[in-house]
């Protein structure tokens, strides 16, 4: 009997220490924000120049909002004359084909 609850212990120990080792964490908020804006311009889909686009350009805009990354995103195309700001230099996109952001999806991880 002592040994069988010898070998819960070590497994169970086991876990924990697995456990932190891959980096096991929580998150301690998210929040959902539609039609994200940056200097008052909707969030252009990519960084200045149409470099990293999509999660890159998302959570450099997260973090810009106090967040550690973004979690999810939807884009969308940009509207008739509508401008949009690079999140990374703060120009502006004022392309006919300048993607936007429908939705960013940020989260705050706890250690």
């Amino acid at each position: 009997m002592r040994t069988f609850s010898a070998l819960c212990t070590l497994a169970g120990l086991s876990v924990l220490v697995f456990a932190n080792m891959i980096g096991v964490s929580q998150a301690s908020s998210t929040r959902n924000f539609f039609a994200p804006r940056y200097d008052g311009q909707p969030v252009a889909f990519c960084l200045d120049g149409n470099k990293e686009c999509g999660k890159p350009t998302a959570s450099n805009w997260c973090r810009i909002e106090g967040y550690d990354e973004a979690l999810s995103y939807a884009r969308r195309a940009s509207e008739a004359g509508e401008v949009l700001r690079f999140v990374d230099t703060g120009n502006l996109c004022d392309f006919q084909d300048c993607l936007g952001f429908r939705q960013i999806k940020c989260v705050r991880w706890t250690d």
